[in-house]
């Protein structure tokens, strides 16, 4: 059975930073904690999935599981690089979970030697297949989320069975941004496909009603709606973005770092100094 839900306690002898999709981008992420001056010893980094595809170092992403400071939730590519490998064993998985991941970037599992296939298979992937959908780091005033794509339930595609599958409760409503309260295995446990690919809360946007503000990481733009009343801030990714977007308590960080151009990059956060940007919207704002 998958972990759902991780809770971590606050970090009291360093810096929690949150890093964007990283996508094989190894060589980015180095510069970018180089940058922040990021000490192995006591400060964390939390990833917002999608550690492999795409970038040149799927493998060199990946190995970050290993290591005691870094945290991470499932994505979608950690989902389609799981039902590619495991899909005798998981028959629930249908025959093109190979198409969808060579599709999407997982091409690289081609160029594997024999011992680093060994690698990927004996200790890599159960690292992978363990990582949780949803961290929760500390409690009250300073607590924050990580996921990979949003917080809400429903279906990612309307008219779809998957409201029916939830085993949500009764009067819950298919489609519902979550709060604290609700990041339970049981709510969590029904709604893997927002979890992983949902884009309809960063869909709800608007860019004439939003405010455009800079920070030290670069433009952000905070909705109409910035805060969702009883759910902490939560970082996510999936989405490129030329810029962060704060919507209904997600920031959402996902640079676009895999494309290599100009105008992409990829974001490693301070949550200290993030939460000093957002002071003026709170956490409690009505929905």
């Amino acid at each position: 059975m998958p972990t759902f839900h991780q809770r971590l306690p606050t970090n009291a002898a360093g810096r929690d930073f949150i890093v964007g999709d990283l996508h094989g981008c190894l060589d980015l992420l180095h510069v970018e904690l180089t940058r922040v001056g990021f000490d192995t010893a006591k400060d964390r980094l939390l990833s917002v999935g999608d550690l492999a595809d795409r970038g040149p170092d799927s493998m060199g992403c990946l190995r970050l599981l290993r290591e005691p400071w870094f945290y991470a939730v499932r994505g979608n590519h950690e989902d389609m690089l799981i039902d590619y490998h495991y899909r005798v064993v998981m028959p629930y998985a249908s025959s093109s979970a190979a198409t969808l991941f060579f599709q999407n970037g997982g091409g690289w599992v081609h160029d594997l030697d024999v011992e680093a296939e060994r690698e990927l298979a004996r200790d890599l992937l159960p690292r992978v297949v363990a990582l949780p959908y949803v961290i929760t780091v500390g409690e009250g005033a300073t607590q924050f989320h990580v996921a990979h794509a949003e917080l809400m339930t429903g279906s990612v595609e309307e008219g779809s069975t998957w409201a029916t599958l939830t085993g949500l409760p009764a009067d819950q409503k298919p489609k519902r941004v979550l709060t604290d309260e609700l990041l339970t295995d049981k709510v969590l446990s029904g709604m893997i496909e927002p979890l992983t690919w949902g884009r309809r809360l960063v869909g709800e946007v608007k860019v004439k009603q939003s405010t455009p503000i800079d920070t030290p990481a670069g433009k952000l733009l905070v909705s109409h709606r910035p805060m969702h009343l009883g759910l902490a801030l939560t970082y996510v990714g999936h989405t490129p973005l030329k810029r962060m977007v704060l919507h209904a308590s997600h920031l959402f960080i996902d640079r676009g770092a895999y494309a290599r151009k100009p105008t992409t990059c990829l974001l490693v956060l301070c949550h200290e100094e993030v939460q000093q940007w957002l002071e003026p919207w709170g956490r409690d704002d009505e929905s």
